[in-house]
C-alpha cells in the first residue's frame, strides 16, 4: 500500500470510529454485535489495513443504513481535494 493509499484507509477508519461513537458504543460492543472480530474493527479505524468490501457490509448494517449511504457519510469526511493516485498517474 502507497502512501495515499495508506492516507485514504485513515480517513475511512476516521469515518467509521465517529459514525460508531455517534452511537456511543465501543469497538468491542460494535464488532461483537455485528459478527466482525475487535481486533479487525480496532485496524479498520486506525487505517492499518486496506478493508474488505464484505467488512464494510457488515459496518454499514451495524449503522443501519445503506452501503450508498454510508458511502456518503465516509466521503463527506475526506477533503474534497485529495486524490487516490499522484498526479503524474494522470
Amino acid at each position: 500500500m502507497n502512501d495515499l493509499e495508506k492516507k485514504y484507509c485513515v480517513f475511512i477508519g476516521s469515518a467509521i470510529r465517529k459514525l460508531r461513537q455517534e452511537r456511543h458504543k465501543s469497538v468491542r460492543l460494535f464488532a461483537y454485535e455485528n459478527d466482525i472480530p475487535q481486533a479487525t474493527l480496532s485496524r479498520v479505524e486506525r487505517g492499518d489495513n486496506d478493508v474488505q468490501l464484505i467488512t464494510l457490509k457488515k459496518i454499514a448494517e451495524g449503522f443501519e443504513i445503506s452501503m450508498s449511504e454510508f458511502f456518503s457519510k465516509i466521503e463527506a469526511e475526506i477533503p474534497k481535494d485529495f486524490n487516490i493516485f499522484e498526479k503524474e498517474h494522470y
